[in-house]
């Protein structure tokens, strides 16, 4: 008799630690999603721009997040991408604009950073693939924005500084070229900056249907396929259809 008491007193107390622990980790998860669902996240559809005589020029005001971004493209392929933002504790700020000229050419400006502390950036290079296709951009051309905060533990900043150092390596090794007046070394230096986009707009996409399909929704996904599917989706004169429009990324700055 004692032992049956015994026994039943040790089942019991292993299926109450078990109904605590799921409700740990139920309440576990529904913070977090609850979190993640609390984060700021915005997306603009495609806008469309007028022909101009100057430079490209964007001032887009962020009012969800008491913020900005201005982009700024000169014709000699110069640029300048910046932006303000409010923090959100552990959290990672990812933001991209992209610029898509009518020949279907496109340009994505990107940025991913701590937003332990509100946030302030700013970026800027200079292009041979800018300046190539800048005309075509002064013709008209559509943009669009998207951002989002990341939980810090996802890797996204750590993923972007990797990206980042591996961008200016290239751009680096195009501007020698230029100015060594190497015309093909310096044409093989864009051709691989292309390469690089879309690989990395690909893995993107990889990334964001994996977090889809396991039922993790679309928070971990880069910013980077969403304005380079918002502004492919815009109807022109050449192939749109998602599925293609990645050919048509010249790079990612």
């Amino acid at each position: 008799m004692l032992k049956h008491i015994s026994d039943t007193t040790r089942y019991s107390a292993l299926a109450l630690f078990a109904i605590l622990a799921f409700a740990v980790s139920s309440a576990t998860a529904q913070t977090s999603q609850a979190a993640s669902a609390t984060a700021p996240a915005e997306a603009s559809p495609a806008q469309s721009a007028p022909a101009t005589t100057g430079p490209i020029s964007h001032n887009i005001k962020l009012n969800k997040i008491d913020g900005n971004i201005n982009i700024l493209v000169n014709p000699d392929g110069e640029w300048l991408f910046s932006g303000t933002a409010k923090a959100e504790k552990n959290k990672d700020y990812d933001i991209s604009l992209a610029l898509r000229a009518k020949t279907g050419a496109i340009y994505v400006f990107h940025f991913v950073g701590d937003a332990t502390h509100p946030i302030q950036f700013s970026k800027s290079g200079k292009s041979g693939l800018l300046k190539d296709d800048f005309s075509d951009f002064q013709k008209g051309h559509h943009y669009a924005w998207t951002y989002r905060y990341h939980e810090s533990a996802a890797g996204k900043r750590a993923q972007y500084e990797e990206r980042q150092r591996k961008r200016e390596q290239l751009a680096r090794e195009e501007k020698e070229a230029r100015e060594k007046h190497n015309a093909k070394l310096e044409a093989e230096k864009k051709a691989e900056q292309k390469r690089e986009a879309q690989k990395e707009l690909a893995e993107e996409r990889q990334q964001a249907a994996q977090q889809k399909s396991s039922g993790g929704g679309g928070g971990i996904g880069s910013t980077i396929s969403s304005v380079v599917n918002t502004v492919g989706s815009v109807a022109s004169g050449v192939a749109s259809a998602v599925s293609d429009v990645g050919s048509f990324l010249g790079s990612i700055f």
